[in-house]
C-alpha cells in the first residue's frame, strides 16, 4: 500500500510540474516566434537611426546604441525629398484598386458560386490564365492603348490597369470562401420580401467581411509593390508611384524601406478584426 501511494503521489507531483511548465513552454513558443517576426521589421528602423556592425551592438549593448541615435536621415528624407508624394501616390493607386478590386470580385464570385450557367466551369478554369500570362506581354498593348486616350499619365488610369491586373486573383480568392456561406441566408432574405441585390449586400456581404478584407489586402499589396504598369503608363515626375520614384530619388535606403513598410503595417493593423474573423459561421436554420 505504501508504494502504491508513494506512485500516486509521483505521478500527481509530475502532473502539477506539468500543468504549471505547459503554459510557460507555450508562451516561450510564441513569444519566440514573434522575435523570429519582428527581428525583419526592427532592425532595419535600428540601423537607419544608428548604423553600426552586429558585433559591435553585441559588444557595446542597446544603451549605447541609443546613445548614437539620429533622426536625421528620416527629417532629410520627408522633408526634402519627393518620397512622401510618391508614397501618397502609391497609397492613393492601391487604396483604390484595393476597394475596386474586391468589390467586383464580391459580385463576380457570388454570381459563379450561386448561379449555375453555361460555360460556368471554363469560365473559373479560365481565371487561372490570366496570371499565367507574362507582365511584359500585356504591359506595351495597354500602353498604347492608354497613349490615345485620356487615361494615360493619370491616377485613374493606372487604377484601371492595376483592377484589371488583380481581379483574376481577387475572384479566385472569394469564390472558396463564398462558397463556404450557407445559400439559405440569401435565400431567406429573398422570402422576406428583399431582393436579389438587397439580400446581396444586406445579408450575404456582412457575413463575407473578412474574405473581402482578405480580397483587398491581396489586390492593396500587388499594386503598392507593381513597378512595370507604374513606370509604363505614368509620365508627370509628380504622379509617379513610390516603386518607380525609389528609382529617381536620392535618398537613405534603410529609411526608404522603413518609410514603405509603415502603410502596409497600417493596413494589416486596421483590418486585423477581420482577419481574426477569418472562419465562416456555422449558422443553424
Amino acid at each position: 500500500m505504501s508504494r502504491a501511494s508513494a506512485s500516486r503521489r509521483r505521478t500527481g507531483t509530475l502532473g502539477r510540474i506539468r500543468r504549471r511548465l505547459a503554459p510557460v513552454a507555450f508562451h516561450l513558443l510564441v513569444w519566440s516566434l514573434v522575435l523570429v517576426v519582428l527581428v525583419p521589421l526592427i532592425w532595419p528602423v535600428m540601423m537607419t537611426l544608428n548604423e553600426v556592425q552586429i558585433q559591435t551592438l553585441i559588444d557595446r549593448g542597446v544603451v549605447w546604441w541609443l546613445e548614437g541615435v539620429d533622426f536625421g536621415t528620416f527629417v532629410v528624407t520627408l522633408l526634402f525629398t519627393d518620397i512622401p508624394r510618391y508614397l501618397l501616390n502609391s497609397v492613393i493607386v492601391a487604396t483604390a484598386t484595393g476597394i475596386l478590386s474586391a468589390g467586383l470580385a464580391a459580385t463576380a464570385a457570388y454570381g459563379y458560386d450561386r448561379f449555375e450557367f453555361p460555360g460556368r466551369r471554363v469560365a473559373i478554369g479560365s481565371l487561372l490564365l490570366f496570371p499565367m500570362v507574362p507582365q511584359t506581354v500585356v504591359a506595351i498593348p495597354l500602353y498604347l492603348l492608354f497613349l490615345d486616350t485620356p487615361l494615360f499619365d493619370t491616377r485613374l488610369g493606372l487604377v484601371i490597369a492595376y483592377v484589371a491586373f488583380t481581379l483574376p486573383f481577387t475572384v479566385w480568392l472569394l469564390i472558396p470562401y463564398f462558397s463556404r456561406i450557407p445559400p439559405w441566408l440569401d435565400e431567406a432574405a429573398l422570402v422576406d420580401g428583399a431582393t436579389r441585390l438587397g439580400a446581396f449586400v444586406r445579408v450575404f456581404l456582412p457575413v463575407a467581411k473578412p474574405g473581402l478584407a482578405a480580397a483587398f489586402v491581396l489586390a492593396w499589396i500587388l499594386s503598392y509593390n507593381e513597378f512595370l504598369f507604374a513606370v509604363m503608363l505614368i509620365d508627370t515626375p509628380a504622379k509617379r508611384t513610390l516603386p518607380v520614384g525609389i528609382t529617381y530619388a536620392f535618398a537613405d535606403s534603410g529609411v526608404i524601406s522603413v518609410v514603405a513598410s509603415a502603410p502596409m503595417l497600417l493596413i494589416f493593423g486596421l483590418l486585423w478584426f477581420f482577419f481574426l474573423r477569418g472562419g465562416v459561421k456555422q449558422y443553424d436554420k
